[in-house]
């Protein structure tokens, strides 16, 4: 079952858009996933739902929420900021702890966007969460707007403090998120030592895996699944597969759901 919902976020004083993936039943599982979605990507996407679908499968619940500037949110891209996305992050976590018990082993599952901010969030983080699965992350996510999401050249860009972007084109940032990401660099930030697991499209044309191979460079504590002949968009028969990849490595086990 599906169920759109609202969680209040304190610090920004409003309304995150969430969708929840549940039973209606009492599930008998302690595990929940959480989603942070991708750059003009959503709550709803198919990236998000596939997923869902095949974790509900084996009896695990999860939450999955819009970034600022993104679909159904309230506030616009003049809030799409790492600390902004971090608060999101952390409401979610709230609302799930208050409505699951403290005791609810939390998971992320975050796609190349979301996986910037998410590793951003667990920088100096000390709870302990049960699996962190990142898809096709962002890790240079300043160059990747550069040089893949701008809809105008960089330049025009910085001179006129906008700009249309994603692949679409539909979502309208302003200079400042450019330079908000510059300040965010997870090459010299990031030093955590939990472990993390990696899925990546060998022929990703907009993170390039050569982004990915620099950045758990020296970090043991990653370990990257690679796929041949995928790109960064994935299929849906292609998003199914990197979900079997991920149960699989996990070792989710089916519960009796009734």
């Amino acid at each position: 079952m599906e169920k759109n919902i609202d969680i209040y976020n304190e610090k920004e004083n409003c309304i995150i858009k969430a969708k929840v993936f549940s039973y209606e039943k009492n599930n008998k599982s302690d595990k929940f996933f959480i989603f942070c979605h991708g750059f003009c990507s959503g709550k709803g996407s198919n990236s998000v739902k596939i997923v869902a679908n095949k974790l509900l499968e084996y009896g695990i619940q999860s939450i999955s929420f819009d970034f600022p500037g993104h679909i159904d949110s309230v506030q616009g891209t003049d809030k799409l900021t790492v600390d902004v996305c971090i608060s999101y992050i952390n409401s979610v976590i709230k609302y799930v702890k208050e409505k699951y018990g403290d005791n609810i082993k939390i998971s992320f599952y975050a796609i190349s966007f979301g996986a910037y901010i998410l590793l951003n969030k667990l920088i100096g983080d000390t709870t302990d969460y049960d699996n962190i699965v990142l898809r096709s992350p962002a890790f240079n996510m300043k160059d990747i707007l550069v040089h893949s999401l701008l809809k105008i050249p960089f330049e025009q860009y910085k001179k006129s403090g906008k700009a249309k972007s994603g692949h679409d084109g539909k979502i309208e940032i302003p200079y400042s998120f450019y330079e908000d990401l510059e300040n965010h660099n997870l090459y010299e930030t990031y030093n955590e030592k939990r472990k993390i697991i990696i899925i990546q499209g060998v022929q990703d044309d907009t993170a390039p895996i050569s982004d990915t191979y620099k950045f758990i460079q020296n970090k043991p504590e990653f370990e990257l699944i690679e796929m041949e002949n995928v790109k960064h968009h994935m299929e849906p028969q292609e998003i199914a597969l990197s979900t079997e990849l991920m149960i699989n490595r996990l070792k989710i086990k089916k519960i009796d759901i009734n």
